[in-house]
């Protein structure tokens, strides 16, 4: 195969990955539109709606791959303050809707401290926050996250707002939204449609 075909089958890879995103981001929304108003301030149901859109965000991550584990794996990351009681049942349901990401094969850990006994060969490629977190706590994850150059997904109302990589933008519509300054901080780079599709916040 030459360059020239090489360079055109990535194009038509690039664009049909995009275009999957889109779909998905878009089924999602349709199936969960029944819930959109509740959803809007009610914690627990923006959480189960957080759930479905999580690993779909954190595939978007160009670079994913570069952060399994060292068996191979991509971690996804609950963290939580006090309940660990709902964070084992958002894990549980986790663990019932994604099995990969990218053909890769998923583990879903819970933490309530990522920063302790972090090692770059057990590294999580994601996180999830599982319950709201005071400022102190909140930035703490944020600034573990942006140097590991991890995604921060939180579906909790103005946390996106106070710097979380990822979230949900609920109104009229129902949509993803990023942080574009924690995004650069972080280094991560993202799915151009992905992009365009969310909300987005400095």
């Amino acid at each position: 195969m030459s360059g020239e075909q090489k360079r055109f089958k990535t194009l038509i890879s690039i664009g049909q990955t995009r275009k999957i995103l889109a779909y998905s981001f878009l089924l999602l929304l349709l199936l969960n539109s029944a819930t959109w108003a509740d959803a809007e301030n009610n914690i627990e149901r923006r959480l189960f709606l957080g759930l479905s859109f999580f690993p779909n965000v954190i595939a978007v991550d160009l670079d994913i791959l570069t952060k399994r584990t060292a068996s191979g794996k991509l971690q996804l990351l609950l963290v939580y303050k006090d309940d660990l009681f709902a964070a084992e049942k958002l894990a549980n349901l986790l663990s019932k809707k994604v099995h990969t990401i990218r053909k890769n094969p998923v583990e879903i850990k819970i933490s309530n401290d990522p920063t302790k006994n972090f090692s770059p060969s057990n590294r999580p490629c994601g996180i999830f926050l599982a319950e709201w977190l005071p400022d102190e706590e909140f930035k703490k994850i944020i600034n573990f996250a942006v140097e590991q150059h991890l995604i921060v997904f939180s579906p909790l109302l103005g946390d996106v707002e106070r710097g979380a990589t990822a979230g949900l933008y609920i109104s009229s519509q129902i949509r993803p939204s990023i942080n574009i300054s924690t995004l650069k901080n972080s280094g991560i780079r993202i799915n151009q449609a992905f992009k365009e599709l969310s909300k987005h916040y400095e």
